[in-house]
């Protein structure tokens, strides 16, 4: 899956860092109180690892990623089918291809996330075997924790004031969507992905002067998995979420650090290749006060 000036993380899974677990395995929710996934991770000189928990209860999660690093991190959660295993999943991820195996679900998570307080998104897992990959990015290659999901209650996700939607109104033509406000700061906002060959993350940063949409995405194709952001683009902005199928729908953090023009843009591309979605309709610009 290509990426953007963003630098959303790397797909090299094969040569991960190392995770750290601890086995501890929540309750099924009830009243409707989402399940708890803590996640931490830190960093060893140039490798990041998790401490996570060996399994969970599914339906409704809350996953809290608190980064103890130097540099961004992330939690991007992974379904694997069965009778597939992790290591094929490590390996098909790890090829730098531009299509996604059918039976590999991007299942959402927290996204770029600095270091400090505890970064926090919601989200309803079904059981399984999963991944949870650090796609932040940071030093040296990525690293990965496996995670059991097993049955719990699925529930409602917490309301947001803000629904940002990556809309499919026709084959290979995408749209955004954004329903309410996107102020300065961290705000937690409805993400809702559509496409039933799609996979979809909100990726953007903050653009100076007036830079045209045709520009922005021939500096995108050139720059596609390079991580150099273009001059016009300002890096401290720089803002990433996690994946997510499409039909799938997550309440996740959004940072917007300044106030001015913002780029919001898909660098994935639909399950079977093709043109990254930035060329097919979701690149958009947004003014945040």
């Amino acid at each position: 899956m290509p990426v953007g000036f963003l630098v959303v993380g790397s797909l090299s899974l094969a040569a991960c860092g190392s995770s750290s677990k601890k086995t501890t395995s929540s309750a099924p929710a009830s009243s409707g109180q989402p399940n708890v996934l803590a996640l931490s991770i830190s960093e060893t000189g140039q490798t990041a690892k998790y401490t996570a928990p060996t399994s969970v209860a599914g339906g409704l999660v809350n996953l809290q990623l608190t980064n103890k690093g130097q540099a961004p991190h992330a939690a991007q959660l992974i379904r694997i089918d069965a009778p597939h295993t992790l290591a094929q999943a490590e390996q098909a991820l790890g090829s730098n291809s531009p299509k996604t195996p059918a039976w590999i679900h991007f299942a959402g998570g927290v996204g770029r996330t600095p270091p400090g307080p505890p970064a926090s998104a919601f989200v309803n897992l079904s059981p399984g075997q999963y991944i949870v990959a650090d796609f932040g990015p940071g030093p040296g290659q990525p690293a990965i924790a496996q995670l059991k999901v097993t049955p719990g209650q699925t529930g409602t996700l917490p309301a947001t004031a803000t629904t940002v939607t990556a809309a499919n109104p026709s084959k290979d033509h995408y749209k955004w969507q954004i329903s309410g406000p996107l102020k300065v700061g961290t705000q937690l906002v409805t993400f809702d992905s559509k496409g039933t060959k799609a996979l979809h993350l909100m990726a953007g940063a903050l653009v100076t002067g007036n830079p045209s949409t045709a520009t922005i995405i021939a500096s995108l194709k050139r720059s596609s998995g390079k991580g150099s952001p273009p001059p016009f683009v300002d890096r401290s902005t720089i803002f990433g979420g996690a994946s997510l199928d499409g039909g799938g729908t997550e309440v996740t953090p959004l940072v917007l650090s300044k106030p001015g023009t913002y780029v919001l843009f898909c660098p994935l591309t639909d399950r079977n290749g093709g043109k990254p979605h930035f060329e097919e309709g979701l690149l958009t610009k947004v003014t945040v006060k």
